[in-house]
């Protein structure tokens, strides 16, 4: 993997927002939020991987840019992206119609092909099947997320309380102290947790509403990045290096 420089401090902003000066080179900043495995975490030695991360430095290495990670919180991307104060965001994003009337998004690089699958994940010793298991419960998500929208569209009807976090982290520990309940999450989020926490176990969310699909960068409205890492994707897509990521992170 290149080596990623973590952006903190200043950014000098150029003719595109989330760009600086490094000698003769333009960088572009890439938003993303780690904590949300495999698609973005930091390893022991303090560095980004994943798959969003390795996927997009192939991409911008397919593009000729060069690139730095500012690590952030989820709930702040799309917001910083609206606000112009950077260009392009990889974390995971859903293309949801709400998030799409403020930023513009790229082609779909990853899409399950049911959608996206919610999963409650818990401790092993309870057993919580369907949403009516759920009352009484609190039930915890990562803030600014598909799965928040969706439990504040549940809460009421089934009874329970909706606890929001910076990260899933911070919930799974809240779930072994007894604050928090359920955390509900993706498939392959709920697989990372329950893999790398023996007490704990999952159950798919069933419900009626409509299914979101896909995973896509997300961009500043008006990007002329968009159409860059569409033309990048698709150079990945022909040439197995997409196929290579998708089994590496999801399938091994």
């Amino acid at each position: 993997m290149k080596k990623i420089v973590m952006a903190f401090g200043l950014i000098i902003v150029l003719s595109l927002a989330g760009c600086q000066q490094k000698g003769d080179t333009e960088v572009l900043t890439v938003l993303t939020s780690s904590g949300y495995e495999p698609y973005e975490m930091v390893d022991e030695d303090g560095q980004l991987t994943g798959f969003d991360i390795e996927l997009m430095e192939a991409l911008a290495s397919e593009a000729g840019i060069e690139i730095e990670w500012l690590d952030v919180s989820f709930e702040g991307i799309i917001a910083s992206l609206q606000a112009g104060q950077y260009e392009v965001a990889i974390a995971g994003i859903t293309p949801t119609p709400d998030r799409a009337n403020v930023v513009d998004f790229g082609e779909v690089y990853y899409n399950s092909e049911n959608g996206i699958t919610n999963y409650m994940v818990y401790e092993y010793e309870n057993s919580y099947n369907t949403l009516d298991d759920l009352q009484g419960l609190v039930v915890g998500a990562q803030l600014g997320t598909i799965q928040a929208e969706l439990l504040g569209e549940l809460a009421e009807d089934y009874g329970f309380t909706v606890e929001l976090r910076d990260t899933n982290s911070q919930i799974i520990e809240e779930i072994k102290i007894g604050t928090i309940n359920v955390l509900l999450v993706e498939s392959l989020v709920a697989d990372s947790i329950v893999e790398a926490n023996s007490e704990f176990t999952k159950t798919e969310l069933i419900t009626d509403l409509d299914q979101l699909y896909g995973n896509a960068i997300a961009f500043a409205k008006g990007s002329g990045y968009v159409d860059i890492f569409n033309n990048a994707l698709e150079v990945l897509k022909d040439n197995g290096t997409l196929d290579y990521l998708i089994a590496k992170w999801f399938q091994e």
